[in-house]
């Protein structure tokens, strides 16, 4: 089978479909399990744009890839916080195709929330029509298949789970050709989901936050994270044991991520490193000074641990990168 296929069952179909732990407990660290600083910062930019009038009162926020829900419960959370009157006319939606998501998802915001607030679940994007959304996503576009090539070669994985090169389809090598890519993980999945999101609604707003670099690097990325551990996927002797039962992730190229949705019709705004994009356009400095001014030194100095995380360079801060669309 092509590697896409593969890299399908692994993670798609089982690995994430079923929920996983993510933190301490389980294979990997990423935003949201550092606490509730980076749903807060996300709330204080939706507030930023809706007080400069570049979304309306009316947006409503969805989240993709919202494994537990966790993300948009600190959303909510900060919006609470910081401007509590217009929560009451929020909407917010979760697309998830997975059942057993969705009743995690609504078991998080009713044990934060009791009956407060509400989600929608809708299981994909086709067949809806909003007049404007804000859509935040935390490492999904990561989770999009993606093939893998070599020069004029691509990956396959026999059902031995064993690893061979054939030659490429010449569509794969002339999408790699535009990009300056020689050597290294394709996805042709983004085009797709960008133009379900322009027909989605008639405004779009698109935030995302993942791993990589904007140009190319021509190396593999393709790795496994298991109990906090690291492993190439070509070093790996016996991948059975590894095999939908622990995370496998690449690093984007978002020169990819960028052509799909310029072609879908959206306008790159912002691409930034995380940590500058968290302190210029996300006010996490004012969400400091707020717990700072309100709570208790014990609740500052955790807020502060959180955006230690988010921010210092050995951590996740310039690891991750933040990308802005629109379409309106």
């Amino acid at each position: 089978m092509k590697f896409s296929e593969f890299f399908n069952i692994w993670v798609n179909e089982n690995y994430y479909k079923f929920g996983v732990d993510i933190g301490k407990k389980g294979d990997f660290y990423t935003n949201v399990s550092v606490g509730y600083l980076f749903g807060a910062c996300l709330a204080n930019y939706f507030l930023k744009l809706l007080k400069n009038g570049e979304i309306s009162s009316s947006c409503k926020v969805v989240e993709i890839g919202a494994n537990s829900g966790e993300m948009l419960a600190d959303f909510a959370q900060g919006i609470f916080t910081l401007e509590p009157e217009i929560l009451k006319n929020l909407e917010f939606i979760i697309i998830e195709p997975h059942k057993n998501l969705r009743k995690k998802q609504l078991e998080t915001f009713a044990k934060r929330f009791g009956d407060d607030i509400k989600i929608k679940h809708y299981k994909n994007l086709d067949k809806y029509a909003f007049d404007e959304i804000f859509v935040i996503s935390n490492e999904l576009l990561d989770a999009f298949n993606c093939e893998v090539i070599d020069g004029q070669n691509m990956l396959f994985v026999d059902s031995d789970l064993k690893f061979h090169w054939q030659k490429a389809d010449q569509n794969l090598l002339a999408l790699a050709k535009k990009f300056g890519i020689t050597k290294g993980e394709i996805s042709t999945s983004y085009a797709k989901f960008a133009v379900q999101l322009t027909n989605a609604a008639k405004k779009v707003r698109f935030l995302s936050f993942d791993y990589g670099e904007f140009e190319p690097k021509n190396e593999f990325s393709l790795r496994v994270f298991k109990n906090h551990q690291v492993f190439s996927l070509f070093e790996i002797s016996n991948l059975a044991s590894y095999f939908k039962k622990s995370d496998l992730t690449y690093s984007l190229c978002f020169k990819q991520v960028e052509y799909a949705f310029s072609e879908a019709g959206f306008e790159m705004l912002k691409f930034k490193k995380q940590n500058e994009a968290l302190v210029c356009d996300f006010g996490v400095d004012e969400i400091l000074s707020l717990v700072l001014e309100k709570g208790s030194k014990q609740a500052y100095e955790n807020a502060a641990k959180q955006a230690k995380f988010l921010l210092s360079p050995e951590f996740l801060g310039e690891k991750f990168k933040f990308i802005e669309f629109l379409k309106s």
